[in-house]
């Protein structure tokens, strides 16, 4: 019986273990799942919290719950990958063979650059993040009691998970703005440090036109050096300052710190160095990614997980049969954008081209906000979706 060790109990660790045990018995192969936190967090619907479209209690399962029967789930942290003698280290249960490992340790937030970001956050008088929990609930509160002034939304570095909430954010901002009768009160800047505001058309047009036609200010090229709380203003290493009554920072991300102690495995921003197509290693044959954790060249997103859980199942029924495997990922995702209320645009493409058109509708909106969630405990996550 060969063991498959995964690292990491978020929606790719969930999707792919949970699909895994469908289609095999625990006679066949056993799993075990390495996760640090007792809590899973819906990710997607933290844009919905800030605008009162979600109840932020809805969002948060325990970590446990969501595992078949007969996948063995450890809460502890690996703080090392040994490929060569393939073991994990973990820092409470010590060490764990495997035979397969697969990497699904997400996206982590650092805070500690741009310089001040992380005092200003600490403060939350005017510097914000919805990208995490706490975060999601503290913007919510303060625009609510926002009654005019400078907006902005801006963008440290990329990758980031879900390229568009940042732009979902500024555009459901103005949009509330309207509705609360103070949109002549407001300012609404975004900045990212990409050269237009989305990267793939048809999007990017209809982003850009958005953008024009609602008076949002875009500030392309923009890399935040600093954030100045006190001042109310954000600098780029270029010079450039960009002045803020409130402001919400996707702040950089990184892979697992893991990583950084796993020789051979990782790039230089710890991101899971994986073939786009067959997600395994370039450096080791029996190790494997899938989520965010991965250096893939497409946006990191939940549906995007989905799909590349279903696949890496498939290649796994392959090599576990010693056959070689012809399943392959072809970047396919697919991004809702909040554009205003009751009006959602879904960006949805794969590695070479953009499978949907470029429209906002109400019946998007539907999914989006009514329908994802609940598809996602109960059928995503499941393996049925």
């Amino acid at each position: 019986m060969k063991r498959i060790v995964v690292l990491g109990g978020g929606s790719a660790g969930v999707m792919f273990s949970n699909r895994m045990r469908r289609e095999f018995s625990r006679d066949e192969l056993e799993l075990i799942v390495i996760e640090k936190s007792e809590k899973h967090f819906y990710q997607p619907a933290f844009t919905l919290v800030v605008f009162n479209l979600e109840d932020p209690k809805k969002l948060i399962r325990p970590t446990r719950s969501l595992f078949f029967d007969g996948i063995k789930v450890i809460i502890d942290e690996a703080t090392q990958i040994k490929p060569n003698e393939n073991k994990v280290v973990t820092a409470k249960n010590g060490e764990y063979s495997y035979d397969y490992l697969v990497i699904a340790t997400g996206g982590r937030l650092v805070f500690d650059e741009p310089s001040g970001l992380k005092e200003g956050i600490g403060v939350a008088k005017n510097v914000f993040t919805f990208y995490n929990y706490d975060g999601a609930i503290k913007l919510r509160d303060a625009f609510a009691d926002f009654d005019g002034g400078t907006v902005v939304s801006s963008v440290c570095e990329m990758p980031i998970k879900c390229p568009a909430a940042p732009m979902k954010f500024i555009l459901m901002a103005e949009d509330t703005a309207r509705k609360k009768g103070i949109r002549d009160k407001c300012r609404f800047v975004f900045t990212t440090p990409m050269p237009a505001v989305f990267s793939r058309e048809p999007y990017a047009s209809k982003l850009t036109s958005l953008f024009s036609e609602r008076g949002i200010e875009t500030v392309p090229n923009f890399t935040p050096s600093e954030v100045d709380h006190v001042n109310g203003t954000i600098s780029d290493y270029g010079g450039k300052k960009v002045n803020f009554d409130l402001i919400s920072v996707t702040p950089p991300h990184e892979g697992s710190s893991l990583l950084e102690a796993s020789e051979g495995i990782g790039d230089a921003a710890n991101w899971v160095r994986c073939d786009k197509h067959k997600m395994i290693s370039l450096g080791f044959p029996n190790i494997y990614s899938l989520g965010d954790a991965t250096d893939f060249p497409t946006s990191k997103t939940a549906s995007g997980i989905r799909k590349q859980a279903k696949v890496l199942v498939d290649i796994f029924k392959a090599v576990l049969k010693s056959e070689k495997p012809t399943a392959t990922y072809d970047g396919e995702i697919i991004c809702p954008i909040l554009t205003r209320y009751k009006r959602v645009m879904f960006a949805h493409f794969n590695y070479e081209e953009a499978i949907s058109p470029a429209i906002e509708s109400y019946a998007n909106w539907v999914l989006k906000v009514h329908m994802l969630m609940p598809m996602y405990w109960n059928l995503m996550l499941n393996g049925l979706l």
